[in-house]
């Protein structure tokens, strides 16, 4: 039995192999690359930690004296049902709550294991979920376990309201749709999306949704991953910035004002730790304890990774984070008009940007315009790796971004900025960006150049 288990994999590793050389052949291969950018000198470009949290001394400070002081530091000990459920988890869902202005608060490990939680347990048969091209895998991989239909999960063109409308139209023409006892429809948003580095206009998607489904059968999910910390006040997110957070109000829990009831927060970008939480209405909150299968199995947040939250957050809403939110937004502003100057005489079949969104407002903060130009750019380009392995030449960590996680004919890299890079160093970063063109422009000239030779040869 050995032999043949021996046997079996091999043929196995064989059968695996074939499929990741018939990745690498399409240049789709990934692998994990390390740099050490505190040692190496490296600047890196492809970090999410946008406040630049990560290596600040006063979050290291205030996390080691929590620890210092806390009764229980490390590990959680078991999942929330058994022995993770501790007044630490409790009091940090209960300022979550607070500071986002939600009616309850639910942590989980990742933003993955929520949104997979959500989407697989929530929805319910013949309710129909509606959702951005662009939303994120962990969306998909929920609704793949969930009970809704695949007929009645529809997608449709990135931050499209026309495509909206035409999706939203079909649904309302369905039976029992136009009742307010019918179906719920989930729209599936993200306030800032991750590869375009643009927000959704969302309360133009809100108002579409209001024109042909009853507010009493609508459910908006959306997800702020990329602009937790970083929009509305004090970082409270982009739906609190517009007003239109929350969804249900005290002490009838009716619904209120505020139009998206359910808003997933992220720890891992611009809080520069791990985990989310899911803001959401009392009653979302026990289903999801009680059916989440992600939730029911997993083993809670560690001690520690509940202390380095309440230390972010410490900073996250204090002067200190409202000045890191100012440098980063005036670094993003300086590195786009370096690029649209760049890119104003480059071809756009050699380097461009995804179209832009018009301007979403972000009131209650200094940075008030600033959904057109977002800490994330997505260069498109057909040479994204030779481009990164330029860049990373010059000093620069920059990752390409190819199929499948970006569509065919949109490969790209992508920039992202943190407020503690200089805006010098933007420069070295576009100087070198002019150079990469003008060198790829030079050789296409001087292959046209020779070709012409040749053929004019050839007549002869």
């Amino acid at each position: 039995m050995s032999g043949n288990s021996s046997h079996s994999g091999s043929s196995l590793d064989h059968r695996l192999t074939g499929i990741l050389d018939d990745r690498k052949s399409k240049k789709r291969y990934r692998s994990l690359k390390v740099f050490d950018d505190h040692k190496s000198g490296l600047v890196d470009f492809s970090s999410n930690d946008y406040l630049s949290l990560t290596a600040s001394a006063e979050l290291r400070a205030n996390f080691v004296a929590r620890i210092a002081k806390a009764p229980l530091f490390l590990g959680s000990t078991g999942s929330r049902l058994l022995s993770g459920a501790s007044p630490s988890h409790s009091a940090l869902e209960q300022r979550f709550a607070d500071f986002f202005h939600a009616p309850s608060a639910l942590l989980f490990n990742s933003g993955w294991d929520a949104n997979v939680s959500f989407f697989s347990t929530i929805p319910q048969p013949g309710d129909w979920v509606v959702f951005d091209e662009l939303v994120h895998a962990s969306v998909h991989s929920g609704l793949r376990a969930s009970r809704v239909h695949p007929d009645h999960r529809i997608a449709f063109d990135h931050n499209d309201s026309e495509s909206l409308g035409k999706v939203l139209d079909r649904i309302s023409s369905s039976p029992a749709a136009s009742s307010h006892k019918g179906p719920v429809v989930f729209l599936a948003l993200e306030s800032l999306y991750s590869m375009d580095g643009d927000m959704a206009p969302l309360q133009t998607f809100l108002d579409v949704l209001d024109k042909y489904v009853p507010r009493s059968r609508q459910c908006i999910v959306l997800d702020e991953a990329h602009s937790t910390g970083v929009y509305g006040p004090r970082g409270r997110g982009v739906a609190y910035a517009l007003g239109e957070e929350g969804g249900w109000e005290e002490p009838n829990m009716s619904q209120g004002a505020g139009r998206i009831g359910v808003r997933l927060m992220t720890f891992g970008k611009a809080v520069g730790c791990s985990g989310a939480v899911l803001l959401c209405s009392p009653t979302i909150r026990s289903f999801l304890i009680n059916f989440a299968r992600p939730f029911i199995f997993s083993t809670a947040l560690p001690h520690s990774s509940l202390h380095a939250l309440e230390a972010a957050f410490d900073i996250i809403q204090s002067k200190d984070g409202e000045t890191r939110r100012q440098k980063l937004f005036a670094l993003c502003r300086h590195l786009h008009a370096q690029l649209d100057a760049l890119l104003e005489t480059c071809p756009r079949n050699l380097l461009r940007l995804p179209p832009r969104p018009p301007s979403v407002s972000n009131p209650g903060s200094e940075n008030a315009d600033m959904s057109s130009i977002t800490p994330i750019i997505g260069l498109i380009t057909p040479n994204p790796h030779a481009l990164s392995a330029f860049l990373l030449e010059k000093g620069f960590i920059v990752r390409p971004v190819v199929p499948p996680t970006v569509p065919p004919g949109s490969e790209r890299i992508r920039l992202c900025l943190r407020s503690d890079i200089p805006h010098s160093v933007v420069d070295d970063l576009s100087a070198a960006l002019k150079e990469w063109i003008n060198q790829k422009q030079g050789s296409e000239r001087y292959g046209s150049i020779v070709g012409s030779s040749v053929f004019a040869k050839a007549k002869l």
